[in-house]
C-alpha cells in the first residue's frame, strides 16, 4: 500500500512492526493539519496506535520536523511518541492511540441523550479538565523549552485512548519563541487562515509567538463550544455558547491587542476552572504525595459523593488509575476503598477483572491490617468477580493472616469472609488449611462469639468440603463445640449437627452424633437443651 513512496516497493510500517487497520482513516480530509490520521495497531502485542502519515511534496519538510520534536519532546500532555519513519515521498509517526479533540468532542455531545448539539453538565467537568491539561504542557512549551506550537486547533489537540489525557500533538509549527513566525500554517493550509490573530504575523517582539499561542487558544475555546461557523477573527467576539464562568478569561485570549492577552496561569484560575470538582479532584490525586494525612482524610471522606457528578469513563480511565496510586504511593491506605468499590460497581465483569480485581489482590498484599480488614468487610461487593485462580494463588494466603490477628474484629470478618469464598477454594485450602484454622480458633480463641462464628460458619459451607472428608470433619468440630464454655456456641454446634444431618451415615448417626447430642441433653442452658430436642426429633 505504502511501497510506492520508498524505495524497493517496501511497506514502511510492516518494516516498524505496525499495520493500518482496514477501517482506520479517521478524517476523510483535515484541512487544518497537514497529517492524514490513520487507526493502526503494533502486530507484535495488538496494541492500538494512531498513525500520522504526510504524503505531500509540499509538507513533506514540515513533517520530517514535527517527526523531530516528537522524538524530543517529552510531557505528559504531550502525545506519546512510539517509532516513525521518513523519506523524500512520505513521512509516518506512530502515537498512542488517540483522536482529536474535534473528533472527542463531536462524540461527547452525540451521547447525550436529550440532545445531540449540547454539552451536559458532566462534559462540561470535562472540558474544563482538558483545558486545564493544555494550559499546563503550553506553559512547559512556552517557559522550560522556549518554544511555540503555532498551529492549535480542533484538529491538533488530542485526547488518548487509555485515560482521556487531552495532549498536544501536530508539531510541524513548533518554533522558538524569540523568532518571527517561519512558517505559518495558513499559507501550507488556507483554511488556517480564520485562525490568525488580527494583528498578523508582522507583530514583532519577544512574546509575539506566545501571543498567537494564546490567541490559538481562545479560537479552540469558541470552536469546541461553537462548532467551526468561524470565518474570520470577528466571528470570534461573540461568546455564543462558552460557558459564563470562562467568558471573562476567554475575552482576555483574543485580545486583538497582543500584549494585552491574558496568560495561560490567568485561563487556569479561572471560575470554570478553578471551582470545577473534576479539576479539583483529578489535582488533588496527581499531588497527592505533597497532601498531609489530615487533608487526605477529608478528601477521601467527601469523594464517593462526588464521583456520581463526573463522566463514568473518566471515573474508569482516569479516576481509578489515580485512586491505586494514591494508595500505593501517596500513604493514603484503605481510605481509597469506599470510592474504589462504588466505581467498580459500574463496571462490565470483564471491565472490573481488568481494573478492579489487580488493585484488590495487591491491597489484599498490604502489610496494613485496617486495609485488609475493610476488604474482608466489603468482600460481598466484588467477590463475584474474584476468579477461583484469584482467590486460591493471590489472596487466600493473606486473608489467613486475619485468622491470628490480634484484633479480635479483624479474626471474626476473616472467618465470615469463608462464607464468600468456600465455593472458589481449591482441595488443599479448604478442606486442609482452612480446618487447621477453624479448629485452632475453636480451641485457642479467647473470644466465644468467634468460636460461634466458626461453628456457623462451618456449618454454612458444609456442602463444598470433600465428601469423603467431610463427615469427619463436621463431627469432630461440632463436636468440639458442644463441650465449649460459650453458651451461643453450644446451641450453634447442635444446630449445626440439624442441618447438617444430610451428610452423615447412619452409623456416623448411631455411634458418634447420639453420644454428642446425649450428654448434651443436660446441657445447663435451656436454649441449648430445646435445640438438642429438636434434633432428636428429626434422628
Amino acid at each position: 500500500m505504502w511501497g510506492s513512496f520508498f524505495s524497493g516497493g517496501k511497506d514502511p510500517l510492516k518494516e516498524l512492526g505496525y499495520e493500518v487497520l482496514s477501517d482506520s482513516q479517521q478524517t476523510s480530509s483535515n484541512p487544518h493539519s497537514i497529517w492524514t490520521i490513520l487507526n493502526g495497531k503494533k502486530k507484535a502485542t495488538g496494541d492500538l496506535v494512531t498513525i500520522f502519515s504526510c504524503q505531500t511534496d509540499a509538507h513533506i519538510n514540515l513533517a520530517k520536523g514535527a517527526l523531530k520534536r516528537m522524538k524530543t519532546l517529552r510531557h505528559p500532555n504531550i502525545l506519546t511518541y512510539l517509532d516513525g519513519v521518513e523519506s523524500d515521498k512520505a513521512v509516518y509517526v506512530v502515537t498512542e492511540k488517540a483522536v482529536t479533540v474535534e473528533t472527542y468532542v463531536n462524540e461527547l455531545k452525540s451521547n447525550n441523550n436529550n440532545n445531540a448539539t449540547t454539552y451536559n453538565a458532566e462534559n462540561l467537568l470535562e472540558i474544563a479538565w482538558g483545558l486545564q491539561q493544555l494550559c499546563r504542557v503550553l506553559i512547559f512549551l512556552h517557559d522550560d523549552c522556549k518554544l511555540s506550537h503555532g498551529n492549535i486547533n480542533t484538529s491538533t489537540i488530542f485526547v488518548d485512548a487509555k485515560s482521556c489525557d487531552w495532549k498536544l500533538g501536530c508539531l510541524e509549527f513548533v518554533q522558538s519563541i524569540n523568532e518571527d513566525q517561519v512558517n505559518l500554517p495558513s499559507r501550507f493550509l488556507p483554511s488556517c487562515q480564520r485562525y490568525e490573530p488580527p494583528a498578523g504575523p508582522s507583530k514583532k517582539g519577544t512574546n509575539s509567538q506566545k501571543a498567537r499561542d494564546i490567541w490559538f487558544v481562545g479560537t479552540l475555546i469558541w470552536e469546541i463550544f461553537n462548532g467551526n461557523g468561524a470565518t474570520s477573527a470577528t466571528s470570534y467576539r461573540q461568546l455564543g455558547s462558552i460557558p459564563r464562568p470562562l467568558s471573562a478569561a476567554y475575552g482576555e485570549l483574543i485580545n486583538t491587542n497582543p500584549s494585552l492577552r491574558s496568560s495561560f496561569d490567568k485561563l487556569i484560575h479561572s471560575p470554570y476552572i478553578e471551582n470545577n470538582s473534576l479539576v479539583e479532584c483529578l489535582l488533588f490525586l496527581e499531588q497527592i504525595q505533597l497532601k498531609d494525612p489530615g487533608e487526605k482524610q477529608t478528601f477521601f471522606n467527601s469523594l464517593p459523593d462526588k464521583v456520581d457528578q463526573f463522566p463514568s469513563h473518566i471515573n474508569e480511565r482516569k479516576l481509578l488509575p489515580l485512586l491505586f496510586n494514591a494508595y500505593e504511593f501517596g500513604s493514603s491506605g484503605s481510605t481509597v476503598l469506599p470510592t474504589l468499590f462504588k466505581l467498580g460497581k459500574r463496571l462490565s465483569d470483564s471491565d472490573y477483572k481488568k481494573r478492579i480485581v489487580p488493585i484488590i489482590t495487591k491491597l489484599f498484599a498490604s502489610t496494613d491490617r485496617m486495609t485488609r480488614f475493610r476488604l474482608l468487610q466489603q468482600l460481598d461487593i466484588y467477590v463475584e468477580h474474584l476468579t477461583p485462580a484469584v482467590v486460591n494463588d493471590d489472596i487466600f494466603t493473606h486473608i489467613c493472616t486475619g485468622f491470628t490477628d490480634q484484633e479480635p474484629a479483624i479474626r471474626e470478618a476473616t472467618v465470615k469472609a469463608m462464607l464468600y469464598l468456600a465455593s472458589k477454594l481449591n482441595y488443599k485450602n479448604l478442606n486442609v488449611e482452612l480446618m487447621k484454622h477453624f479448629s485452632r480458633l475453636q480451641t485457642s480463641d479467647d473470644q466465644g462469639v468467634i468460636r460461634t462464628n466458626t461453628i456457623v460458619c462451618l456449618g454454612k459451607i458444609a456442602a463444598h468440603l470433600n465428601p469423603s472428608l467431610r463427615g469427619r470433619l463436621l463431627i469432630s468440630a461440632f463436636g468440639r463445640g458442644t463441650q465449649d464454655p460459650f453458651g451461643p456456641s453450644r446451641q450453634a454446634s447442635i444446630y449445626a449437627l440439624y442441618h447438617s444431618e444430610r451428610f452423615f451415615t447412619l452409623k456416623d448417626i448411631a455411634t458418634k452424633i447420639l453420644p454428642i447430642v446425649c450428654h448434651a441433653t443436660i446441657d445447663p442452658e435451656l436454649d441449648v437443651r430445646q435445640q438438642v430436642k429438636t434434633l432428636m426429633s428429626k434422628i
